[in-house]
């Protein structure tokens, strides 16, 4: 690609953090391929901790100002007016899927550490490995989605996730939280990647 073509159609600040077009191409591959995963992921992860707390709460568990931070019933007042704006029905459905990833991955920070024990946290990832294989608990699911998160947008705004420490061993990190939830999901998010 001509460097015009970089300086009019990508910009050169953007394009200042790869050593070339290859090194460009490569993080658009890696980008791609991080897609479906992602997709499989955020919808697994919304969908199970609604099917939890609609058990635990009911189903309006996204108006219980009883569980839910002021930061989260915000969030959720803001999908409503999303929803509002586009003059969408306003339905549980509609709001689930209005809810950004960071909403689902901010119900594990540490205002519900007593509000998601452990044994709650097997009713959303039922295939969470036993104590001896690996100490899984809300601070560590926090940081271990948070960290796919971080990664999750970096990919959905177009930029640099290739060649930097942090983001090496993600795919792995994306599946094994898969895991958590079925194995076959796992297989699922993985089989589809390769199509």
């Amino acid at each position: 690609m001509k460097d015009s073509l970089i300086n009019q159609f990508i910009s050169k600040e953007r394009f200042g953090s790869y050593k070339n077009v290859d090194e460009y191409m490569e993080n658009l591959t890696f980008s791609k391929n991080s897609y479906i995963p992602l997709s499989v992921l955020e919808i697994a992860l919304r969908n199970a901790i609604d099917r939890f707390l609609t058990l635990k709460i009911g189903e309006h568990w996204y108006e219980d100002i009883s569980f839910l931070t002021k930061d989260s019933i915000r969030k959720v007042e803001e999908a409503k007016n999303v929803l509002q704006n586009r003059r969408e029905n306003i339905s549980k459905n509609k709001i689930i899927a209005e809810l950004s990833l960071g909403f689902w991955v901010n119900l594990f920070k540490k205002p519900y550490d007593k509000k998601l024990r452990i044994n709650e946290l097997k009713r959303i990832f039922p295939n969470l490995p036993s104590a001896k294989e690996k100490l899984i608990n809300r601070e560590v699911l926090y940081r271990e989605l948070n960290h796919i998160r971080n990664f999750r947008n970096r990919v959905f705004h177009y930029e640099k996730v290739i060649n930097k420490d942090n983001y090496n061993s993600v795919h792995d990190e994306i599946f094994e939280i898969l895991s958590y939830f079925d194995s076959e999901l796992k297989e699922f998010g993985f089989k589809v990647n390769q199509i």
